[in-house]
């Protein structure tokens, strides 16, 4: 029996990397290979976490800097790589995932990064006060760049869900790049992993996470900041820091010291360990690229990987706006001011849609004198009149009142402007607050609802946002939209292709008259015919150019169709 027992211990042993440490891979290199070797595949995220814990379990119990010792984090970390990128990728193409799902992906690709930055950084840091050792020296150049790039990672994907910096995430950034100033190999170009397509340095590494921060600002989708990363790659060559300031040349620095990013040169402190540096060459290449798309080149041509060319030209506006030189930088349209006002808050097409609808319905009229409630209405449908216990109900309530409904949220606006709102709200169950939300706004004693698109999103904690909505100056209106396209094929003289349904809509008419119209992106298609009920002024339209567009809805020109 015993044997049996023991027979059982030692397959599950075998079977499981954690059970017993007799082939514990922190052991040597030898047995590090072989316990990734013997990872389950077909399981990124089981097999990632496996290596995220060993990591971790390296940096809690490291008390030896041998070359052996390194060797060891460095095969865990360039193992991880593919694995980690596949959980990027889940994370960045499915920007609808529940709130829990997202959170399992997000810690476990940040929590990945954190290790192997804190694994590099305190191996660089021993290097650099041992200047002795020899052995480990001829690989600081590397590590510390490895090092770089893995901090820059940490702090896009704290930007990738509105997080501020942290854990002084900055000042250590900064001391790993005068480690390599110090060493004199800031500017050795060098392959960081094998399968990179070309070499940098750590002033480069270093310098595209500084332009990352500079272009982040709380409004860029999750898409757009990596698209920015990587597009980053391309401009390296563009870029270089001094450290004795121009100011005919200079726009941006950076403090070595301080335990923050990059900002525009205004009045130097000659005592601070700044560096310089400026972007006119790479201004002029973004115009460049912005006006080869305008011509018809493709993105991939130009460099600009698997974007989309409306949403290229977008970013590139962007991107010129933030990199310029404070004289040119776009201004604020409308002054702010500090309020304590409280809105009715609705997100989505459809609830916005529910909202208008709800205001916009008056009450009927029963013979009793107020409105037809629906009990009312059913007891007419049923008996043919309105029972006594329906009528004491309904004596009891003199003005009917329109019942909260659970798609609205009350919130208290901290800042307000003729363009928008700020305000501060909890967070931790709203799924749905993400940069480019539409949302329906209006005072609480309001009738009136106006579209809101939130524009900026910072993450104060873990329960509180800092949230900026741009409203619409248009007044949307209720509209049902009829496809006036048909299959052609009938069933019993009926269309079954959906053609007659109708696709509740809102129409946006702008001060100088121009009309367009807020719909489901699943309707959109250019061209596009509908005919319109709920505004005499209209027949029929044609869907015209998209305006914006984000995570379900779309904004789109309308031209008049004669019917």
């Amino acid at each position: 029996m015993n044997s049996l027992v023991d027979k059982f211990a030692s397959g599950i042993a075998r079977l499981t990397p954690f059970g017993k440490r007799t082939d514990d891979p922190l052991t040597n290199i030898k047995a590090a290979m072989r316990w990734v070797e013997n990872l389950p595949i077909g399981d990124a995220f089981k097999c990632q976490q496996a290596i995220f814990k060993e990591l971790k379990r390296f940096n809690e119990n490291s008390t030896q800097y041998t070359k052996d010792r390194l060797a060891i984090f460095m095969l865990l970390d360039e193992k991880s790589r593919d694995l980690q990128d596949t959980l990027v990728r889940q994370y960045l193409r499915n920007p609808r995932m529940s709130r829990s799902q997202e959170s399992q992906l997000w810690h476990a690709v940040y929590g990945l990064y954190w290790e192997v930055a804190r694994g590099y950084h305190t191996f660089v840091l021993h290097i650099s006060h041992e200047a002795g050792k020899k052995p480990l020296n001829e690989q600081i150049p590397l590590i510390t760049l490895r090092a770089i790039r893995t901090f820059g990672q940490l702090l896009k994907w704290r930007a990738i869900r509105y997080l501020p910096a942290g854990e002084k995430l900055w000042l250590r950034l900064h001391n790993l790049y005068r480690v390599a100033e110090t060493g004199g190999f800031h500017r050795q170009p060098q392959r960081v992993y094998l399968e990179d397509a070309s070499e940098c340095s750590c002033e480069t590494a270093y310098q595209h996470i500084l332009m990352l921060s500079l272009a982040n600002s709380g409004t860029l989708y999750p898409r757009q900041l990596d698209l920015l990363d990587r597009w980053l790659c391309g401009w390296h060559g563009m870029l270089q820091l001094d450290s004795d300031f121009d100011p005919d040349v200079h726009n941006f620095a950076v403090d070595l010291s301080a335990d923050h990013g990059p900002r525009r040169v205004r009045k130097p402190d000659s005592d601070k360990p700044l560096r310089f540096w400026t972007t006119a060459a790479l201004q002029q290449k973004l115009q460049e690229i912005q006006t080869a798309l305008q011509q018809g080149q493709t993105p991939v041509q130009l460099g600009l990987t698997d974007a989309r060319t409306a949403e290229s030209l977008g970013l590139l506006e962007y991107l010129q706006r933030q990199w310029s030189a404070l004289a040119s930088r776009e201004q604020r349209r409308a002054p702010r001011q500090t309020v304590k006002h409280l809105v009715d808050v609705t997100h989505g097409l459809s609830a916005i849609v529910g909202q208008i609808k709800a205001a916009n319905t008056p009450a009927s009229v029963s013979p009793y004198g107020v409105g037809l409630s629906y009990n009312e209405v059913d007891d007419v449908q049923v008996y043919g009149f309105i029972t006594e216990r329906t009528r004491e109900r309904v004596s009891q309530v003199h003005v009917p009142a329109i019942a909260a409904s659970p798609d609205v949220e009350r919130w208290v606006m901290h800042d307000e402007s003729e363009c928008g709102y700020g305000a501060l709200v909890e967070s931790r169950d709203k799924d749905w607050l993400r940069v480019g939300a539409l949302v329906g706004i209006k005072s609480h004693d309001a009738s009136q609802w106006q579209i809101g698109i939130v524009r900026r999103l910072s993450r104060v904690n873990d329960d509180t946002s800092s949230v900026g909505i741009e409203t619409r100056a248009e007044t949307p209106t209720l509209v049902m939209l009829y496809d006036t396209t048909s299959s052609g094929h009938t069933v019993d003289n009926f269309d079954n292709s959906g053609a007659n349904l109708t696709h509740p809509s809102l129409w946006l008419t702008d001060s100088a008259g121009a009309d367009s119209i807020v719909i489901d992106p699943v309707h959109f298609m250019p061209g596009k015919v509908f005919q319109v009920h709920g505004t005499p002024e209209r027949k029929f339209i044609a869907l015209g150019s998209p305006i914006e567009h984000s995570e379900g809805w779309l904004h789109v020109a309308t031209e008049p169709v004669n019917g």
